[in-house]
């Protein structure tokens, strides 16, 4: 049977060892200034850290919420959109500048 003081020794040093390696990933992100502003505010009206939220949005991802899973869907869908009208205005920015050059002559 185990003393007090061991008890305490072993919890003591089992503190240590869990500050020394800590089980979680440090993230860093960058999100538009009145994103942040906004969401700091819904917290402390909720009293919830950013970190808590944050946690609590990954959880329900990984476990596989469906809301939340078609709203990553859609923002799929955005980016392609994005991604597919960029290209577009490149392409018509391209011919312009071919028109530019060429002078309109044909080739």
């Amino acid at each position: 049977m185990r003393s007090e003081q061991q008890v305490e020794a072993a919890e003591e040093l089992r503190n240590q060892v869990n500050a020394i390696i800590d089980p979680r990933k440090c993230v860093h992100i960058k999100i538009p200034t009145e994103l942040h502003a906004e969401m700091r505010v819904f917290g402390l009206r909720k009293k919830l850290s950013l970190q808590e939220m944050f946690i609590e949005f990954c959880n329900l991802i990984v476990e596989g919420d469906t809301n939340l899973h078609k709203k990553m869907d859609d923002l799929v869908k955005r980016k392609k959109e994005k991604r597919i009208k960029k290209l577009t205005n490149q392409d018509a920015e391209s011919i312009y500048d071919y028109i530019a050059t060429s002078g309109g002559k044909k080739s």
